[in-house]
């Protein structure tokens, strides 16, 4: 058993390394009672702050919200840059589509304006499939007569490939129940050059024997072209104009050979930048200064929102770095009691 003044000394000991653990934490030679107060005091005082919403802060210290007022600019402006690449965007979109209708109304013989399912038209006759494929070569040749938008050729080098698919070698005799053909497949092509369809060299091409279709053996014919074209519209809204590649193809499907031959119009298009423009009493150039300026601002806040984000984030960590400090030495101080508790 302890005495009394065994109890005291342990006490006193328990204490002084207590007070000593205290010091040599803090880094300081003397700390006393009302100065660990003084730091919760502080500490309570930080975390409130920290965690109140913008409008307390500024009631507490009149402090004016710089980050939520970032913030909001951010939004505005950014919502703006949405606004702006949503207009010009439905430009893209509008041009693509009307294009894609054009060429339809164009190329296709009997368009009626609306598609069949998933085809654009049909047909059914023997000559009505020639007439149609004709029609699409003569269409292309007087393409810059006819078109009502700013189409052109791709270059004199690249033309309309016409290309045929159909079985190697067969006869059939639906009379007599006879079948005789080889299912294996064959594909033969044509080029057709826009300076190849004027006068005697396109005489010669039409009339070659690459024209007369065996339907009964024929599986597909796939008629594909390029062509130029350029967005004038985006002038009017303030942007720079595009220029487009459409690659199209016309497929003539014959594969279920029941009598109707499905239509396929498919166009896709590609967006370019156009080599070399001049476009005169127009603000286009001041415009796209004006964007370039607005953009450098967005660019700006969002630094100066990463900033300040950076910054709170910095702040949360100190206060998780002295709060777990502070803890440690109530938890010191607290530390005698606890011994003498045991």
């Amino acid at each position: 058993m302890l005495s009394v003044n065994d109890n005291q000394l342990v006490k006193l000991s328990a204490k002084a390394f207590c007070w000593f653990l205290i010091n040599v934490i803090c880094g300081r030679n003397m700390m006393t009672q009302s100065d660990l107060d003084l730091r919760e005091t502080a500490l309570k005082e930080d975390l409130k702050f920290y965690f109140m919403n913008p409008c307390e802060k500024y009631r507490a210290r009149r402090q004016i919200p710089w980050k939520l007022a970032l913030q909001i600019l951010k939004i505005l402006m950014v919502t703006t840059q949405l606004v702006f690449f949503g207009l010009s965007n439905q430009l893209v979109v509008s041009f693509k589509e009307e294009n894609t209708v054009a060429f339809k109304h164009i190329f296709l013989k009997g368009y009626s304006g609306t598609d069949e399912d998933d085809y654009s038209c049909s047909i059914y006759t023997q000559q009505d499939a020639y007439d149609s494929i004709f029609y699409v070569i003569n269409q292309y040749r007087h393409l810059k007569n006819i078109s009502l938008g700013t189409l052109g050729y791709e270059h004199e080098e690249s033309g309309l490939k016409i290309c045929k698919q159909q079985y190697r070698r067969g006869t059939m005799l639906p009379s007599n129940d006879t079948l005789n053909i080889d299912v294996s497949t064959e594909t033969e092509c044509i080029l057709l050059k826009p300076n190849e369809l004027i006068g005697k060299k396109a005489e010669l091409k039409l009339n070659s024997s690459f024209f007369n279709l065996e339907f009964y053996r024929l599986i597909q014919v796939e008629i594909s072209f390029k062509l130029k074209g350029i967005a004038l519209q985006t002038i009017h809204a303030r942007e720079l104009p595009d220029c487009y590649a459409f690659q199209n193809t016309i497929t003539f499907n014959n594969r279920a050979h029941s009598g109707k031959i499905k239509i396929y119009f498919d166009s896709d298009t590609d967006i370019q930048e156009c080599k070399d423009w001049h476009i005169f009493n127009s603000v286009l150039q001041k415009n796209t200064q004006y964007i370039l300026v607005f953009d450098g601002f967005v660019i700006l806040s969002c630094l100066a929102s990463l900033i300040l984000c950076t910054r709170s984030i910095v702040l949360a960590w100190r206060l998780q770095k002295v709060s777990t400090m502070l803890m440690t030495l109530m938890l010191l101080w607290s530390l005698p009691s606890l011994l003498l508790a045991l």
